[in-house]
């Protein structure tokens, strides 16, 4: 079996924030959180990653230090968690849905975007004065739950974004 590494203080913090929120907002609701430590996006940053791919949007497996994060989120969640990059180019619009009906987390990591929550089914693109529309800024993460959907847009510079995807075990 391997040996279990340990998280740095600022990624610690951020999974009990995560399993924090997870577990105060699953079946409820969407929720927006940032984090407590101030190292916390510092630390973030420096998962490696690969590098950007030129021009269209895409998604990339999230490589060794985002397996570690997404493994100590699923101990506490039991759950298991599929991490993910995602570049986003500017002025591409974006729907993303959650697969198979799990529940994830969206952080971004770098850049800036417009997102606008609904449920599966409803319009994904509502007018402004939607209750559900805000900003993700660097730093921020979006707990989105099950039958949920979210379109990103307004995107004016490269964006990049870890996503958690939390799945049944099973």
């Amino acid at each position: 079996m391997p040996e279990r590494r340990v998280l740095r203080q600022p990624l610690r913090s951020f999974v009990d924030e995560l399993a924090l929120c997870v577990a105060a907002n699953g079946g409820r609701g969407p929720a927006l959180s940032w984090p407590e430590d101030p190292m916390t996006l510092p630390a973030l940053l420096e998962l490696p990653r690969p590098a950007r791919p030129a021009g269209v949007n895409s998604t990339v497996p999230g490589g060794p230090g985002a397996e570690e994060l997404a493994a100590e989120l699923g101990r506490r969640l039991q759950l298991r968690v599929r991490p993910s990059f995602r570049f986003l180019s500017p002025d591409s619009p974006v729907v993303e849905n959650v697969p198979n009906g799990a529940e994830s987390t969206v952080t971004v990591l770098e850049g800036a975007c417009r997102c606008v929550l609904s449920r599966v089914g409803e319009d994904p693109a509502p007018g402004p004065s939607h209750p559900l529309g805000m900003r993700l800024r660097s730093g921020g993460t979006l707990f989105v739950p099950q039958v949920h959907t979210y379109r990103l847009s307004e995107i004016h510079v490269p964006t990049t974004l870890l996503r958690l995807d939390l799945e049944s075990p099973g």
